[in-house]
């Protein structure tokens, strides 16, 4: 399976789980059903045309419903429509949406500031209070950050689990928290007689987000998950290996009940965890792998993140030399009136800054990571909207002021989320707002950020040998529900981008296809992500 599909597929295996996400299905597909008994707007004669209708013409592909808009930036015009003014399930592809506005908005050099503070005074070495770290929302307190700057990913992100593909960058997810830890030492705390303490107050706790389930929280380490690496016995009914935890915290403590499994056996590796009674969790790990499989990285999705954070900070601090006195507090617990008075800068002991905004934009669209996507509608109603409640839809209503800025119909979308798991667009909004993009100063960050075909991201392994690959930058979704009743899956697939094609042209494109169903026996997200990336290749050839 390629990597790109199969990232997806596993993103897919998780939205069953989620009740929320069932009911926005299930009324996503009746709505699409609907527009589908709609009459066609295929057009007729040119290259193209014509090639466009050989794939999509296809007999599995003949319930599916499609949405194309193919449009000439240099000349203004539509080269290519199919339903275009009809509204389609985007999944992922609404993340260009959400991050074009995040640049715009917030600018490609904007930078969160993550500063800890102290509660006390320091007298021979000694903190007389706490030491507070104020989570600004930074999505990257971990280790992508390089030593030049830059953010690291892999086409496989690790968020999305249960695949030989899956990676991680490499490095220490505690990074960051070491470095500010240090910063704690060298202002002359050697030990703390209060406790470590994470304000996320920043906007609420989001819940689960609707992709990977990851929970949106303004304190995000490791993007709010635990890779547990398993690997199998030697035997059949051995037990599993559990090749290595990271980050390793006091938070989780992991119990490993996996066995190993014949080959025929598919994986089923499953999570269970509970309050270990102090705030921390122990997780059961159970379920099975195949005596043939590699080691596989899983992610453990931690419920609550700024205790998470708490104990991986006061353990980076004692390995810098910094004792700490009491347990850390529960997010529940905090009363950010209480410590909000500290917040000056002489009571500052440690700050990080992050990387610009244009490197997590780009880590974002390569790899699709819904966390730092489902995010971001909070960030611009705290940092643009200024508001202090209902932050969500302050984010919304920056987002809508920044899209008729652009004088873009806005009844040819609805979105409720950042990820992609709540919205509608119309092919022919998508390629309008591209097209628009494109004149903005931004352009260059937001263009570099997207997948490229057959290269890197969610499209490293689609059409890696066509022509046009390295010549198609475009957000991929990816949206599904298991169909019980044919043991297999109903999809949506979409593919948003830009092309400049073999003759010169400069050209924005959506490619929808939405309901479609396939069989226990067919790898559908492959067979779609390979479809549309054919009809790229296509608007590559022929225009």
């Amino acid at each position: 399976m390629a990597a790109a599909s199969r990232t997806e597929a596993n993103m897919e295996a998780n939205f069953g789980l989620k009740m929320r996400i069932l009911r926005f299905v299930a009324a996503s597909a009746f709505g699409v059903l609907l527009l589908a008994a709609a009459p066609s707007a295929r057009p007729h004669g040119g290259a193209l045309s014509a090639a466009v209708s050989r794939l999509v013409d296809q007999p599995r592909y003949a319930h599916g419903f499609f949405g194309i808009a193919v449009y000439d930036m240099d000349r203004k015009q539509m080269l290519y429509q199919l339903n275009a003014d009809r509204l389609f399930v985007p999944a992922s592809t609404t993340k260009t949406l959400t991050e074009g506005t995040a640049l715009g908005v917030l600018g490609s050099n904007f930078r969160f500031t993550t500063p800890v503070y102290r509660t006390g005074p320091i007298e021979g070495g000694v903190l007389h209070g706490d030491l507070v770290l104020v989570a600004s929302g930074d999505p990257d307190i971990s280790q992508r950050i390089q030593p030049d700057g830059t953010l690291a990913f892999e086409n496989e992100d690790h968020a999305y689990d249960g695949s030989p593909e899956t990676k991680a960058v490499p490095g220490d997810p505690l990074a960051v928290l070491r470095d500010l830890a240090r910063q704690v030492a060298a202002h002359g705390i050697r030990s703390v007689d209060g406790r470590v303490v994470v304000d996320a107050s920043l906007f609420p706790d989001g819940g689960p987000e609707g992709g990977t389930g990851t929970d949106v929280n303004p304190m995000i380490l490791n993007d709010n998950v635990v890779d547990v690496i398993i690997a199998p016995g030697s035997s059949a009914g051995d037990s599993a290996r559990i090749v290595s935890i990271s980050p390793q915290t006091p938070y989780a403590r992991f119990v490993n009940e996996a066995r190993t499994a014949a080959k025929a056996t598919d994986d089923s590796i499953v999570m269970n965890d509970a309050d270990d009674g102090h705030g921390g969790r122990v997780v059961t790990i159970s379920g099975t792998v195949k005596v043939t499989d590699p080691p596989i990285l899983y992610a453990y999705r931690v419920p609550n993140p700024p205790r998470f954070a708490e104990d991986a900070f006061a353990l980076a601090l004692r390995d810098a030399g910094v004792t700490i006195s009491d347990p850390p507090v529960d997010a529940a617990e905090f009363d950010r009136a209480a410590y909000a008075p500290s917040y000056a800068g002489a009571n500052l002991v440690a700050r990080h800054v992050s990387p610009p905004l244009s490197e997590d934009v780009k880590v974002t669209l390569k790899v699709s990571d819904n966390l730092h996507a489902a995010e971001m509608p909070y960030l611009l109603g705290v940092y643009a909207g200024h508001a202090t409640r209902d932050q969500l839809q302050a984010g919304f209503d920056v987002e809508a002021a920044f899209l008729r800025r652009a004088r873009l119909d806005l009844s040819e979308a609805a979105q409720s989320d950042g990820e992609g798991a709540a919205d509608y667009f119309a092919p022919a909004f998508i390629v309008h707002y591209l097209a628009w993009t494109r004149q903005q100063p931004w352009y260059a960050d937001f263009y570099r950020a997207l997948p490229i075909l057959g290269v890197d991201g969610t499209l490293a392994g689609i059409q890696t040998h066509a022509p046009a690959r390295g010549h198609v930058h475009a957000k991929t979704g990816t949206w599904g529900i298991g169909d019980m009743l044919h043991n297999g899956s109903v999809l949506s697939k979409g593919l948003a981008g830009y092309v400049t094609t073999r003759s010169g042209r400069h050209v924005a494109f959506c490619l929808y296809v939405n309901t479609i169903a396939f069989g226990h026996d067919v790898d559908g997200v492959t067979d779609l992500g390979q479809l549309l990336g054919a009809i790229a290749n296509a608007i590559y050839l022929y225009e």
